[in-house]
């Protein structure tokens, strides 16, 4: 059974724009409004290719004026003679076209018929029920906005019919209730009427309600009688037959079987018409579209040709002219573009100094860094080593306030010239982070003992509180986490007197064997005030009350945050002024493998004693003195070279069982002196001692040949763990 279609809906609702005064446009309105009844006229008939023939002039006239109302009813009236011949693609196109008018003007009436229109190509056509319930219901979304019943009655009555159809009848009973009391408050739309009592006596014989059912079937064959509706009546005799059967009245069903099939034959002799109508109509289509573009396309172009013949002197005119004003502005271009280049030409010239001089600088800054390391560390050694001496020589001297104060001093310095060198080396992009196994706990207490005197010097308590379940022994870059540690803590002991430092480390997440840490170090100083919160971690800020005078370069947390980008982390502060300080980072560290760390060298004091001969090779006086005196004091027999010419003379007179090569010396460095050596030795352990950054020289010294390096100024424990591990390498 066919469903409504708005055909009808059109010549009820039809309604003509407001018509304007110029005669050409009450014409054109008058052309629309003949080929728009043409349209249905042909449509009633059966004669689609008229239809579209029709719909498509007066579409054509209705452009010519932007008529947006009566656009969208003809793209409507196409999308029902395309649907008509089963050409739903096309048909699908021009309703489109249809809601893209309609929703130009707002017109609710218009978008919910063509919205109820696609609902029954979708559900008769390409038979996708859900598309079709959706354009339904997008139908009666905007009927509801006119508030007219009858409009309101149709997407509803469809949408109850598609559910009866798909046997989902107790969805379709609520939208057939309502279709029913709208119907019964409208005059003689017998039709309507006709059909909802087909709908809900199928519903009820459904449901077994058969004389519920009967009542219904018997008022829509009344209804449908009087609107001599075939189709209705072919359908509603098929089910009032099913009817008949299951009350038991087998020769009532034959009956109506019967009728039924008398009304199908007079329907299918009206569907035959329509069907060679459609066929017909289907195959001429598309010629005649091809006929009407053919001669839109040949009345555009007369048009045009029309149009330019008359325009063509005044472009004449107008082209000589821009002519004459192109030749001047180019002349003036040529000259304005050369001088331009020249300007050019010199500031790209400048651009090339200044990039040659920004890398000579470049280079400048990073030879003065390096002689700046070497000149500093150099004498720094002297320091350093003359008090590691005095310490051992006089142990009494450990006790002494003032020795105290020079050995702190001297690592102070030595603090303070790392980071200047540090902060640089981090800028260039030359730090890195290594992977090697540590001991955390070790680490604290070794970062701790080094500040031994500054917390005994302000009172200090230093409180460790670390988390039991983070593993004994870690993978990952244990320098430069000493290096955060360190400045953290020293600023902590610094700025604190008479009070508490704690350090906390906390195992806040861990998967498989992937350890996140989070570090804290608080103290109960005299806190940072806020407006200088953010700018302590700047390079050379100090934090400097007014009562006191607190030494430092203003490194340290500026070192601290761009190490902590290295780990993928950043620093979180917390402070009040005259309340403490708070520093927190979370750094992943892997457990190692390992569950605890051997360690590869045998403890210094089993040195004692062994009589080994040493050659030490250094053009320093005072470095020569001291490197000696720290090896005699183990047993080792020591000779001493100024330099490389003369160590190698010494090694053709004598064989030694290790070689300590200063690097930077004059005549020949210790590189080549190295090279020149490894000619005709292989065996003896040369050690580099050099004042210059380990990533700046471990590349060149290992080539020379040099097994090991120490570096300026050295811890006495390292040093001689160094020249152990050389000594007896592939024995211990």
């Amino acid at each position: 059974m066919k469903k409504i279609l708005p055909t009808i809906l059109l010549n009820l609702f039809f309604i003509l724009p407001v018509l304007s005064q110029e005669l050409p446009k009450e014409k054109i309105q008058d052309s629309i409004t003949k080929y728009s009844y043409l349209t249905e006229e042909a449509s009633d008939n059966y004669d689609y290719k008229e239809s579209i023939e029709a719909a498509n002039i007066a579409l054509s006239y209705a452009m010519q004026i932007d008529d947006f109302y009566n656009i969208s009813v003809l793209f409507n009236d196409l999308g029902l003679a395309y649907e008509s011949i089963s050409e739903l693609e096309k048909s699908k196109k021009n309703y489109l076209q249809a809601l893209r008018y309609a929703e130009k003007i707002k017109n609710d009436t218009l978008q919910c018929w063509v919205y109820n229109n696609m609902g029954n190509m979708y559900s008769e056509g390409f038979k996708k029920i859900d598309s079709a319930l959706l354009y339904y219901k997008k139908s009666l979304e905007y009927a509801q906005k006119t508030k007219d019943t009858f409009e309101i009655l149709t997407p509803i009555l469809n949408i109850g019919w598609t559910y009866i159809d798909i046997k989902e009848f107790d969805l379709a009973l609520p939208y057939l209730n309502e279709s029913q009391k709208m119907i019964y408050t409208r005059h003689g739309d017998d039709p309507g009427k006709a059909q909802i009592n087909y709908l809900l006596g199928s519903y009820y014989m459904n449901k077994n309600d058969l004389e519920k059912a009967d009542d219904y079937f018997k008022t829509s064959l009344r209804f449908a009688h009087d609107a001599e509706m075939l189709g209705e009546l072919t359908e509603i005799y098929e089910k009032y037959s099913i009817l008949a059967k299951k009350q038991g009245n087998n020769e009532l069903a034959l009956n109506r079987l019967q009728k039924h099939l008398e009304y199908k034959d007079s329907l299918y002799n009206k569907d035959k018409v329509r069907e060679t109508q459609a066929a017909v109509a289907k195959f001429e289509v598309d010629d005649y579209k091809k006929d009407l573009e053919r001669a839109k396309a040949a009345q555009k172009t007369q048009e045009t040709i029309i149009k330019k013949s008359q325009q063509i002197s005044y472009i004449l005119m107008i082209a000589g002219f821009i002519l004459i004003l192109l030749l001047i502005n180019m002349f003036k271009n040529y000259k304005f573009r050369n001088k331009a280049l020249s300007k050019l030409r010199l500031k790209n010239a400048e651009l090339r100094e200044a990039k040659e001089e920004a890398e000579q600088q470049a280079n400048l800054k990073s030879q003065f860094f390096s002689t700046v390391s070497h000149e500093l560390r150099t004498p720094l050694y002297g320091v350093v080593g003359l008090t590691a001496l005095l310490s051992e020589d006089f142990p009494n001297l450990k006790d002494n306030e003032n020795f105290k104060s020079l050995k702190f001093s001297s690592k102070y310095l030595l603090s303070l010239i790392n980071n200047v060198l540090q902060i640089n080396k981090i800028e260039s992009k030359g730090v890195t982070l290594g992977r090697t196994p540590f001991k955390i706990r070790d680490l604290i207490n070794e970062v701790v003992n080094s500040f031994s005197f500054a917390i005994n010097q302000n009172k200090n308590t230093v409180h460790q509180e670390i988390d039991p379940k983070i593993p004994a022994v870690l993978m990952g870059d244990s320098v430069r986490l000493s290096q955060i540690l360190m400045n953290l803590i020293g600023n902590a002991i610094k700025f604190t007197e008479t009070g508490n430092i704690w350090i906390r480390l906390e195992l806040v997440h861990q998967k498989e064997k992937m350890h996140t840490i989070k570090f804290t170090i608080e103290d109960d100083g005299i806190g940072i005030p806020k407006d200088k919160q953010v700018s302590v971690f700047e390079k050379f800020v100090q934090l400097r009350p007014i009562e006191k005078n607190y030494q430092g370069t203003g490194l340290g947390l500026s070192i601290v945050k761009q190490l902590l980008v290295l780990f993928d982390s950043h620093i979180r502060l917390k402070s009040e002024e005259n309340n403490g300080t708070e520093f927190t980072f979370v750094i992943a560290f892997e457990e190692s493998c390992e569950s605890s760390l051997k360690s590869a060298n045998p403890p210094i004091e089993s040195i004692d004693g062994i009589e080994k001969s040493i050659l030490i090779v250094d053009d320093n006086k005072i470095n020569r003195v001291i490197t000696k005196r720290i090896l005699q004091t183990k047993g080792y027999l020591c000779d001493v070279a100024e330099g490389g010419l003369e160590a190698i003379e010494l090694l053709q007179e004598k064989r030694y069982d290790l070689i300590l090569m200063d690097i930077n010396m004059p005549n020949i460095d210790g590189i080549e002196t190295t090279k020149r050596i490894r000619k005709t030795d292989q065996k003896t352990p040369i050690i580099a001692l050099t004042a210059v950054e380990e990533d700046q020289i471990k590349d060149r010294i290992h080539d020379a040949g040099m097994n090991d390096f120490i570096i300026k100024p050295y811890d006495l424990a390292e040093f001689h763990q160094i020249v152990l591990k050389n000594l007896y390498k592939g024995i211990i």
